[in-house]
């Protein structure tokens, strides 16, 4: 499985994954792949499902640093960055803890789960997995007027109004990215992060 269908960022090996150079896109290697590699993998995370899960919550985390809120998006200056999953949680829990000891300038890391049908409208980024496919249009509809970063797993999602989706084709995983969608969001995306995903148009 590969990160990218231009350039490889990581590679299975053993079950588990090896980094890679990214040329010219460097420091977005250096915060995916860091984030993989860092903390103790229990036995069970050594499947391919979870390490599959694993590469999407450290780009998850890396989208942090490569998209711009806007400052009505936060309580105040310090207020935590909050990532959200809604429903079933496929990540690994120790990984998520390490995301929580983080900072993304002065705002604290923070991982929540929701329940499917609970108030999201405080979330930096929500993230819709496949489980709760069914109701990713209705979330994205319902978050209309916020500036939440949409994050999807499922085909079509960008193309319906998400921002960014989670696309694999074969055994690569890549990046779809809605601009339409983000911007209409409040959302300031990096050129660096444009460049490594494929922009969609809605239909």
């Amino acid at each position: 499985m590969n990160l990218h269908p231009r350039d490889h960022a990581g590679e299975r090996f053993n079950g588990g994954w090896r980094c890679v150079r990214w040329t010219r896109r460097l420091p977005l290697f250096i915060v995916v792949c860091g984030l993989v590699v860092t903390g103790s993998l229990r036995a069970d995370a050594l499947n391919e499902n979870s390490v599959e899960y694993r590469v999407k919550l450290a780009f998850i985390y890396s989208f942090t640093k490569f998209v711009e809120w806007p400052s009505s998006a936060y309580r105040n200056s310090d207020a935590p960055i909050s990532i959200c999953i809604v429903g079933n949680d496929p990540f690994n829990p120790d990984l998520e803890d390490e995301l929580r000891t983080r900072k993304v300038g002065s705002h604290p890391v923070e991982v929540t789960r929701l329940r499917l049908g609970e108030a999201i409208g405080k979330c930096q980024i929500v993230f819709i997995p496949l489980t709760a496919k069914h109701q990713a249009a209705s979330i994205v509809k319902g978050l209309t007027g916020s500036s939440a970063l949409t994050v999807g797993e499922t085909e079509g999602f960008a193309m319906r109004g998400g921002i960014i989706n989670f696309a694999v084709e074969g055994n690569k995983l890549h990046l779809e990215i809605n601009p339409l969608a983000a911007e209409r969001a409040g959302l300031k995306i990096s050129s660096k992060l444009l460049n490594i995903a494929t922009v969609v148009k809605e239909r």
